[in-house]
């Protein structure tokens, strides 16, 4: 049996697989567990900002749950077909407090760019090319003292090292071909340090699914999650 192509570009995947990834949210025990996650952070760190970017917004389910807390939004997507699920989201929910910008990630050039007082990126720096040259990017975005919460795939999960192997072989699923990242907590810490901001939090999830759940009943979550989630600050 030959192998599923990998998609060429991970924007034009995301913007391919745009209704679907948002009808998700509704039902997939995991997406239900990362916007738990996220809220739960948000309710703890947002507080006080006024203006926000979501970096990499997708279906915009992060640019609603901002923007409903009374938090102007710029939502950045470089995939058209997210951006149209955002937007009529957003629309349908009455929230006239996000603004949308279609664009490829990162931005060379954030000269123009408004510094917010919170930077959100769920799940995108890791589809590019550098680590650093991505957490560069969601600070030029910052005013100084501003919050950065992102995620990025988790490489202690034991159920996505079984999902890279199965990916070796078959090719499934397809998106794992664009992901060029995985990284633990102290990997991330290090990168942060290293582009001049400052640690925080972190929260592991992704643990919600099938697999996950068995493997969490016996092994730390460090190892049965499939996702980190880091809060960092911009120093002032």
């Amino acid at each position: 049996m030959k192998s599923p192509q990998a998609p060429a570009d991970a924007v034009d995947f995301h913007s391919e697989i745009a209704a679907d990834f948002s009808a998700s949210y509704k039902s997939d025990a995991n997406r239900l567990e990362r916007v738990r996650v996220w809220n739960g952070l948000l309710d703890q760190y947002a507080g006080g900002a006024k203006f926000a970017y979501d970096i990499g917004c997708g279906p915009g389910v992060l640019s609603r749950a901002v923007a409903g807390r009374g938090i102007e939004v710029f939502a950045i997507d470089g995939a058209p077909g997210m951006l149209a699920v955002s937007k009529k989201a957003a629309a349908d929910a009455g929230l006239i407090n996000i603004q949308f910008q279609q664009s490829r990630l990162p931005i060379a050039d954030t000269s123009g760019y408004r510094p917010a007082d919170l930077v959100l990126s769920s799940s995108v720096i890791e589809y590019l090319d550098s680590i650093p040259e991505a957490l560069r990017f969601l600070k030029a975005l910052s005013r100084p003292g501003a919050t950065i919460i992102f995620s990025v795939s988790n490489k202690d999960s034991l159920s996505r090292r079984l999902v890279r192997l199965v990916h070796g072989l078959t090719g499934r699923p397809r998106y794992f071909g664009l992901l060029k990242h995985f990284m633990n907590i102290q990997e991330l810490q290090t990168d942060l340090r290293t582009v001049g901001l400052e640690y925080v939090d972190y929260r592991y999830f992704g643990g919600a699914d099938r697999i996950n759940s068995v493997l969490g009943a016996v092994l730390p979550k460090r190892i049965a999650s499939n996702m980190i989630v880091v809060v960092a600050r911009c120093p002032a």
